[in-house]
């Protein structure tokens, strides 16, 4: 669903970033051309120098398009996504937030380097403060455009409008000027599809998470139904939530504890997205187990992928058969308890901060640890 659908009221210039107090338009338009290093503006620290357009990547490849650059009609492209869908930057920046911006709602602006600009409008919520620094792939805000809802502004049903201002004050089409349709190589999309390949996720590894992606880190931070201590002392329920980690990989037999072929063709099926490149033989070797210890990382273990499992290895599976307190619908739709599961299994790369459900760039740091 685009914005009003009668061609001459769709998004017009009243989402355009209002220049702070003391400010120019024309200043905030084109000041950050001026040189290189940056530029202050309204409190906000902006990323500038004066040559080629930014690194920008599309992280939106997954949705639909429902209205494509038509100018002057309309000066964006719409993706059809539902309310409350993880918008992630399109390439490093500065934030800035715009609350009831004219026709466009609710508009997250990110200033890139170069003196370009992207903008997602129709959000309903804000994640980030104003001035707070993103890299490519952060998750700045959360979609909306439910017609009449806060922050939708024209917009007559759900999707995100995106679009990008050069250094001169032009709306561009984004498609122009952004790169490959993949993240950057250890963006937050990859983190999380590497962790959702131990929740059954078997797409593309290309940094744009999606509804599957976000089903598969579901299920990893909801956990295998493991009741055991954390004692590195595989048992019965131990292998109960191998085989439920096996059911991710095709194993559709009884969680009996009891390791069969077909239990550990399941398992060796999932291994592949962490390094097992074996036949699917359902006769676990060092290449199984290395590809296991792997998996344990995302549950802690911090030794090396040799394919001896020990102690350490089994905790870290075990820690991650019990789950991270992951109590919503396995719906891949993230929302805070998704977030919240993050945060939890984060702890285990390090991070120290509170389990809020607002992960930043510390999280994800301690995420990328794990994977």
């Amino acid at each position: 669903m685009t914005e009003n659908e009668a061609r001459p009221h769709r998004c017009g210039g009243h989402d355009v970033p209002q220049a702070p107090a003391g400010v120019s338009r024309r200043t905030l338009l084109r000041g950050a051309v001026v040189g290189g290093g940056a530029l202050t503006v309204g409190g906000l620290v902006l990323p500038t120098s004066a040559y080629a357009v930014p690194a920008l990547y599309n992280p939106f490849g997954a949705y639909a398009i429902t209205g494509p650059w038509d100018p002057p009609y309309h000066n964006g492209v719409d993706y059809g996504m539902s309310v409350g869908t993880a918008l992630p930057a399109c390439g490093a920046g500065t934030i800035q937030n715009i609350y009831d911006n004219g026709t466009g709602g609710h508009t997250v602006t990110i200033y890139h380097a170069e003196g370009y600009r992207s903008q997602y409008m129709h959000l309903s919520q804000f994640r980030l403060n104003n001035g707070d620094s993103v890299a490519a792939g952060t998750v700045v805000g959360y979609s909306g455009g439910a017609q009449g809802a806060p922050g939708a502004g024209n917009s007559t049903g759900p999707h995100l409008h995106w679009h990008v201002i050069n250094p001169n004050g032009d709306r561009v089409n984004p498609l122009s000027v952004v790169g490959g349709p993949t993240a950057p190589p250890g963006g937050e999309g990859l983190t999380l599809q590497k962790i959702a390949g131990a929740g059954g996720y078997t797409g593309a590894l290309d940094g744009v998470p999606g509804t599957n992606t976000w089903k598969g880190v579901q299920t990893v931070v909801t956990g295998y139904a493991y009741t055991g201590p954390i004692d590195g002392v595989p048992g019965t329920n131990t292998y109960k939530g191998l085989q439920r980690l096996a059911a991710k990989g095709g194993y559709g037999g009884v969680v009996d504890g009891i390791m069969g072929v077909n239990s550990w063709k399941g398992v060796q099926t999932v291994c592949r997205r962490f390094g097992y490149g074996g036949i699917i033989d359902g006769i676990p070797g060092t290449n199984t187990y290395a590809a296991m210890q792997r998996i344990a990382k995302l549950g802690g273990y911090t030794g090396p992928a040799d394919g001896a499992l020990g102690v350490n290895s089994w905790m870290g599976l075990q820690r991650l058969f019990t789950g991270f307190e992951y109590t919503g619908p396995i719906d891949g739709v993230p929302g805070t308890n998704t977030y919240k599961g993050l945060q939890r299994m984060a702890k285990l790369g390090g991070y120290g901060g509170v389990v809020d459900g607002i992960p930043g760039s510390y999280t994800w740091a301690a995420l990328a640890k794990l994977v």
